[in-house]
């Protein structure tokens, strides 16, 4: 089976935050000089997840209509 199949995934812009956040806390403590091959795909993963919460957060979003 190849790895190089894509999938869609489709999130709110709040769970795409979260897993973000998430997944930044888990990695946070690996090396920057010498990262394994799953810390970098993890890193590549959040750079792709901070490109479209930018591209989608709404210039006047607040968390002030949140409960």
């Amino acid at each position: 089976m190849s790895c190089d199949i894509d999938i869609d995934l489709k999130l709110n812009i709040h769970q795409a935050a979260l897993i973000r956040e998430y997944l930044f806390l888990h990695t946070k403590q690996d090396s920057y000089e010498f990262p394994s091959q799953r810390t970098l795909m993890i890193r590549e993963f959040i750079r792709q997840l901070d490109e479209q919460i930018e591209a989608n957060l709404p210039e006047d979003h607040t968390h002030d209509e949140e409960p």
